[in-house]
């Protein structure tokens, strides 16, 4: 393979894994009112919890167009592969945020869309506003909810 080959492959890769981190903050976007009971990573969690879900998303808004900007310099270099282990845990990421349910499944249980976060990625670019979530992002148990309501009235 020519070196031109491999530089535009490692380009391709820098851009496939920005595409996905793009992915990853629309969703933010579109779940922005749920994101900071619902984020289940904990570095976003803290970021939310100082600077809030806009922070986070003008965060990492920036800090991807300077990873993808750093791994197209690295794409020019004998250490461009360093890049297949970003593209691959990328590609993970969006494994998971693709297919796990509000159900805790990767598969869904026969009532939920396991496309539901690609559809409304679709509806967020193709329509001039940010689309409605209309499911719950979390199953809630009743039965914990109605304990909890007792114990705090016990202490009040």
């Amino acid at each position: 393979m020519s070196k031109s080959c491999k530089v535009c492959l490692f380009l391709l890769m820098s851009f496939a894994a920005g595409l996905i981190s793009v992915y990853d903050n629309v969703l933010n976007v579109i779940f922005m009112e749920t994101l900071p009971v619902d984020e289940q990573n904990p570095m976003a969690s803290m970021i939310i919890d100082y600077v809030g879900v806009v922070g986070l998303v003008h965060i990492k808004s920036v800090t991807t167009i300077l990873a993808v900007l750093f791994m197209c310099i690295l794409s020019f270099t004998k250490y461009r592969i360093a890049i297949i282990p970003v593209l691959i845990f990328q590609c993970l990421l969006f494994y998971y945020l693709t297919f796990y349910t509000p159900t805790g499944n990767f598969l869904g249980n026969g009532y939920e869309s396991i496309f539901g976060p690609l559809e409304l990625f679709w509806r967020f670019y193709t329509e001039n506003e940010i689309p409605s979530v209309d499911f719950m992002s979390r199953p809630v148990d009743l039965g914990n909810v109605e304990r909890l309501k007792l114990y705090f009235l016990e202490i009040v």
